[in-house]
């Protein structure tokens, strides 16, 4: 039962953040890739892009959460993520139409169109902090599996926030 506990452990803890984190520098290296061989410049704000989907996905869930919208056992955010995923296209959508339109018609030189997306990934990072703010967010929903699962093996953290969460 150790090992099994120990395996669960390792995978928690190491193996699927790892391979998450993993997934979503593969996502960002995918999609400036795409950018640069489509539109024949580097654009900065793709990491704000991310960011901004992230940040739908946040919102939505809240939102969901707060109407009590949820299928269960998923979490919230699985629901949440087409909603932010539409959202953040038709918001690329307008800014592509908004801003960059203009220097392609133009024909403007390269560095122009990635000085402009300089100013557009800080006017989308701006943006990011005074909706969602600085500090960290947690929507913990895993009070509702964890507090099922044996509190001995939780981290002491954990444990302090499924017994304040379940209230």
């Amino acid at each position: 039962m150790d090992f099994l506990n120990a395996l669960v452990a390792l995978l928690n803890y190491v193996i699927i953040p790892a391979t998450t984190y993993g997934s979503q520098l593969a996502f960002g290296a995918l999609g400036v890739t795409i950018i640069y061989g489509t539109l024949r410049f580097s654009n900065y704000a793709g990491g704000e892009t991310m960011a901004w989907g992230a940040m739908f996905t946040i919102l939505f869930t809240w939102f969901f959460q707060s109407i009590g919208i949820s299928i269960q056992p998923l979490p919230t955010a699985l629901l949440a993520l087409p909603f932010s995923i539409i959202v953040t296209v038709l918001l690329m959508l307008a800014i592509d139409q908004s801003v960059y339109k203009y220097y392609r018609v133009k024909r403007s030189d390269p560095s122009i169109v990635i000085i402009v997306s300089l100013g557009v990934a800080m006017m989308m990072n701006a943006t990011t902090r005074i909706i969602i703010g600085p500090k960290d967010r947690n929507f913990f929903e895993a009070y509702k599996i964890l507090a099922k699962h044996d509190e001995n093996y939780m981290p002491p953290e954990l444990k302090n926030l499924v017994k304040k969460n379940a209230k």
